[in-house]
């Protein structure tokens, strides 16, 4: 028996040949970079330009009109009151 006599391999902690990421081209790296960058600066900007735009002033009408009302002729009901009044 041959195969009985032979020593076993033994296990390689240190991660070995296994597991090898192929390299990349510097160019991908460097793609990858400059995006990301121009990622985070634009959220900056967005943060920063939300933060310190001013607002222009919301339009008021000038005088305010009647309430609406509803219409029997046209089969409306009116609305009820929520709160009793004694």
């Amino acid at each position: 028996m041959a195969f009985a006599k032979q020593e076993r391999r033994r296990f390689d902690a240190s991660g070995g040949s296994r597991f090898k990421l192929p390299k990349l081209p510097p160019a991908v790296v460097v793609r990858f970079f400059v995006l990301a960058l121009v990622g985070v600066i634009g959220a900056v900007w967005a943060i920063v330009h939300h933060y310190t735009t001013r607002l222009p002033p919301v339009l008021v009408p000038a005088t305010p009109s009647a309430a609406p009302t509803y219409d029997v002729d046209a089969g409306e009901l009116p609305v009820p009151e929520l709160e009793r009044t004694p």
